[in-house]
């Protein structure tokens, strides 16, 4: 006995799933035309050479490339509008 094997308009298929790609900031600021290709690699090697690791937005501003309030706004874009918390920024102090 042979054993069945279902033709090929029987198989079943699965969907493929939709990958999710991390962007980074300064890529969505370079995809969103808001820095030109040489700005963000020279931005983006400003921020790896930087020793205190600085955020891309705040070396985009110190290079001139953006003012700081098209680089906030396109932050809340980037972050669909949520409220960004900084996490290294001092934590206020309780008053008496």
């Amino acid at each position: 006995m042979v054993p069945h094997s279902p033709s090929r308009s029987m198989r079943i298929t699965t969907p493929r799933m939709a990958v999710l790609e991390t962007v980074r900031f300064g890529e969505f600021l370079r995809d969103q035309m808001l820095l030109s290709e040489e700005q963000w690699l020279s931005a983006l090697a400003a921020h790896w050479s930087d020793g205190r690791r600085r955020r891309f937005g705040a070396i985009v501003v110190a290079l001139g490339y953006l003012p700081e309030d098209i680089v906030e706004r396109a932050a809340a874009e980037f972050h669909d509008g949520l409220d960004v918390v900084e996490v290294n920024a001092p934590r206020p102090r309780p008053t008496a």
